[in-house]
């Protein structure tokens, strides 16, 4: 989405932390402690990437081997199983693949059947990273070796992609934690430091941010703006219908890039009143396909005068000629313009989360 942080994470090493750490007097573990702080907004792994996880794990090898053993009807005493596994788990230097071979030839070794061995050992390695507390139990050994090394860290630290992460909030949440982070580790000059290159990234990428002191990123009037219309967009765009009119209002707002005549100023607010109308007309207990009569049917209102104020509006574009109907002249006290135009699309644009339950007003704030 337009304006977060997760657009332009791949630009933060080069624009924040090279510049970061190219100074004097800055702590060796600094990446220790800042991937510390990154670890909590990562995502979990895919199902691939947990059993290649598993098999790099001393401890998650050795139980998807003797799980494997039991689901095969292996009857082998403990120091026959010691003696195999052990012959084939060295210093695992080896890639994933690698050791899964290894693994699948000792239980082979016990088991007799190789193909036996290896669909024992899948399924095993499925119970095993399908079970969260094991999943979260080999992480944090993962996180935890990785933050003991400073070359592993900042390694980790600098290949953290966008797909890593967990979403915008979870981003923001860690960058405010990097201040405190910068502050226990290099005093007040790290900190400020940190701060300022912070604040040059949110202004050079034009990010939906105010960056106050200490260190919070506070959400901005425009930026929340942006949000919803990226929110509108993805609310709509899994539905054929409700696609194809958003679309129909983006591309009446661009026509206007072309001529700005009255004419193609009532077709953008139209376009606005028909997508409202039909996201409407999908919540729950609406029956009706008007804004006038969902607005009644709609239980979202906080105070009436909101919902009357929305009816005055669609009226407004029902009675002013040539918006959605003929209308009546002699209301009309001047030709549509501009300003109307910007006026009416904020105001209409300001009211879709109380006509479509497709809209988490949370998110359109913080950030997904």
């Amino acid at each position: 989405m337009s304006g977060e942080f997760m657009g332009v994470w791949s630009e933060a090493w080069r624009e924040i932390w090279a510049p970061l750490i190219d100074q004097e007097d800055v702590p060796e573990d600094v990446f220790c402690e800042l991937y510390r702080e990154l670890v909590v907004a990562l995502r979990e792994p895919s199902p691939e990437a947990a059993v290649a996880i598993a098999m790099g794990d001393a401890v998650q090898r050795r139980e998807a081997f003797d799980r494997a053993l039991v689901l095969a009807d292996a009857d082998v005493d403990l120091a026959r199983r010691n003696e195999v596994f052990e012959s084939v788990d060295g210093e695992v230097s080896s890639g994933v693949a690698d050791v899964r071979n290894d693994l699948e030839g000792a239980l082979a070794a016990i088991i007799g059947d190789l193909s036996r061995s290896k669909d024992a050992l899948s399924e095993a390695l499925g119970e095993l990273v399908s079970r969260p507390e094991k999943r979260a139990e080999v992480l944090e050994r993962v996180h935890e070796n990785v933050i003991a090394d400073k070359l592993r860290s900042r390694e980790a630290f600098e290949n953290a992609r966008t797909d890593d992460i967990v979403g915008e909030r979870s981003l923001v949440m860690f960058l405010e934690a990097a201040h405190g982070v910068c502050e226990d580790l290099g005093g007040d000059p790290l900190a400020n430091l940190y701060f300022n290159l912070l604040a040059r990234f949110v202004d050079k990428f034009s990010l939906r941010y105010d960056l106050r002191r200490p260190c919070t990123l506070c959400p901005t009037l425009p930026g929340m703006f942006a949000s919803l219309l990226g929110g509108l967009r993805a609310a709509t765009s899994g539905d054929i219908h409700l696609d194809g009119l958003m679309k129909d209002f983006e591309e009446a707002i661009r026509d206007l890039r072309i001529d700005c005549s009255d004419r193609r100023i009532k077709t953008c607010i139209q376009k606005e009143v028909n997508l409202l109308e039909a996201m409407g007309a999908r919540c729950p207990g609406v029956t009706s396909d008007t804004i006038g009569r969902i607005c009644e049917q709609v239980a979202s209102w906080p105070h009436g005068k909101l919902k009357e104020a929305m009816k005055s509006i669609y009226a407004f574009t029902c009675d002013y000629p040539g918006i959605r109907h003929a209308g009546n002249p002699a209301n009309a006290i001047r030709a549509i313009e501009m300003r109307d135009m910007v006026a009416v699309s904020v105001v209409l644009a300001g009211f879709a989360p109380y006509l479509t339950d497709q809209l988490d007003a949370d998110k359109i704030y913080r950030g997904a």
